[in-house]
């Protein structure tokens, strides 16, 4: 792992200031990395049931084949995209971003 300093421009609190360049203050982060989540649907089960699984078997999602896959930046929504293959692995094409004023982030 290795550690890099970001510089971050001096907070301003004089009016109007937070809408000013909201561009110039998410640059400061824009080297920040973070783990996105993408999920494909969810399935409820017993425990037995779980600790019972074996090599092949097969969890019904809550999703149909169709649906767009959730990409979750913690517990946030923030898009929706659909699965395709990047080579020998697995990649998300993103459809739709999550409107960044609409509360829990609702695609």
């Amino acid at each position: 792992m290795s550690v890099q300093s970001v510089e971050l421009p001096p907070l301003n609190d004089q009016p109007g200031s937070r809408s000013a360049a909201p561009a110039q203050r998410l640059a400061a982060l824009a080297g920040v990395k973070t783990e996105l989540t993408v999920i494909a649907g969810r399935a409820v089960s017993q425990v037995g049931d779980i600790l019972a699984l074996k090599e092949g078997a097969v969890l019904t999602l809550d999703a149909a084949l169709n649906a767009p896959f959730d990409v979750m930046l913690g517990d946030t929504l923030i898009a929706r995209g659909e699965l395709v293959a990047v080579g020998d692995q697995f990649g998300i094409r993103i459809t739709q971003v999550a409107a960044a004023d609409t509360p829990g982030g609702e695609a």
